[in-house]
């Protein structure tokens, strides 16, 4: 077994080895101030990521890391979710979004003034080929769907087009 001696300790005639700790995570960020998204207020702590796995949020972390970031009293929070977007207008030429990432906005929605592509399968489907790095969340627009069934035309709808 090999194993990291750190420090060998003679006290009172007793032999103590100090062992480093096992490198048992890929990521611990150390001296965060952790917004968890439940709503309850911030708190001190350390977070451990395992693969890309949040594995232990705990007020200190002893275990070993491959990486180690010290945070100096950031802020950590989870991915942020904008729920009004107009991204569909640039994702497909900066599929990275950086602009929305890069201020910790993971998931984008689109469609929600009322319009979005119709059908949506075919949408979706570039949106996934593209391998964009936000997630992705879609409104299906009333107006989209009203103009699909009636043009543009400004009446009722009758009791056939609602049906469709």
């Amino acid at each position: 077994m090999a194993c990291a001696i750190v420090t060998i300790v003679l006290t009172l005639g007793v032999l103590t080895v100090a062992q480093a700790p096992q490198t048992s995570y890929d990521l611990i960020i150390r001296n965060a101030r952790i917004v968890d998204g439940t709503g309850n207020p911030w708190y001190r702590g350390e977070i451990a990521v395992r693969g890309d796995t949040i594995a232990a949020v705990e007020p200190r972390i002893v275990a070993g890391a491959a990486r180690v970031i010290d945070v100096g009293g950031k802020v950590v929070a989870p991915g942020f979710i904008d729920p009004h977007t107009h991204a569909s207008r640039g994702i497909f030429e900066v599929p990275t979004a950086e602009n929305y990432i890069r201020q910790g906005v993971t998931t984008l929605t689109e469609g929600p003034d009322g319009g979005s592509p119709v059908p949506l399968k075919p949408f979706l489907d570039r949106i996934a080929a593209a391998k964009i790095t936000p997630n992705w969340a879609m409104f299906v627009g009333q107006g989209s769907v009203r103009s699909s069934v009636l043009g543009s035309v400004d009446r009722d709808a009758t009791p056939a087009e609602l049906e469709r």
